[in-house]
C-alpha cells in the first residue's frame, strides 16, 4: 500500500492536472477545428479524472485504513476486526468495479486519439499530451495490477485465516 500510495497515487496526483490543462489548451486551440476528437476526449479524460481523484481517496481514506487494521490483527494474533461492511471483500468489490471502469475510460482516451499517436492539434502540445496519456495508460495497468493480483487477493487471505 505504501509503494501504491508514493509510487503510483503521487504521480497520478502530478499528472492528471497537467493533462487536463493540456487537453483543455488543445481544444482551445483547435476550436472546432477537431471536434470529433478533441470535445469526447476532454469530456472522457474529465470523468476519468474525476472518477480517479474520488477513487484515490476512498483508497487512502478507507480501504487501506482497514486493510491496515487487518495486517496488524494478524500480526498480533488478535481477532479479525468487525466493519459495518462485513467482509473487506465487499470494498475490495467496489475498488475492482472503479478499475472496470478506469479501463473502460483509457480504452475511450486510446481510440480516440488513435493509439495515442493522432494528430488533433499543434505536435509539441498534441506529442507530450500522447506520450504522457501512453505512459500514464502504462502506469494504471500496473497500478490496478498491483491492486487486483497481489494486494487484495493477499487480503482476502489474510482475513480468511483471521
Amino acid at each position: 500500500m505504501g509503494h501504491i500510495i508514493a509510487h503510483h497515487h503521487a504521480y497520478l496526483r502530478a499528472e492528471l492536472p497537467w493533462m487536463d490543462r493540456a487537453i483543455a489548451r488543445l481544444a482551445e486551440l483547435n476550436g472546432r477545428s477537431n471536434t470529433n476528437t478533441l470535445t469526447p476526449l476532454k469530456r472522457t479524460f474529465g470523468f476519468f479524472k474525476r472518477e480517479l481523484e474520488l477513487h484515490l481517496r476512498k483508497e487512502e481514506e478507507v480501504l487501506f485504513p482497514f486493510i491496515r487494521r487487518i495486517e496488524t490483527a494478524a500480526r498480533s494474533g488478535a481477532g479479525m476486526p468487525r466493519f459495518s461492511f462485513g467482509s473487506i471483500a465487499n470494498p475490495i468489490g467496489i475498488m475492482e468495479e472503479d478499475h472496470e471502469g478506469e479501463k473502460r475510460q483509457i480504452g475511450s482516451m486510446l481510440d480516440l486519439t488513435g493509439g495515442y499517436s493522432g494528430s488533433p492539434g499543434p505536435a509539441a502540445i498534441c506529442g507530450a499530451l500522447f506520450g504522457r496519456l501512453q505512459a500514464l495508460d502504462a502506469d494504471m495497468r500496473l497500478h490496478v495490477r498491483l491492486e487486483d493480483e497481489i494486494l487484495f487477493p493477499r487480503v482476502r487471505l489474510l482475513e480468511g485465516e483471521l
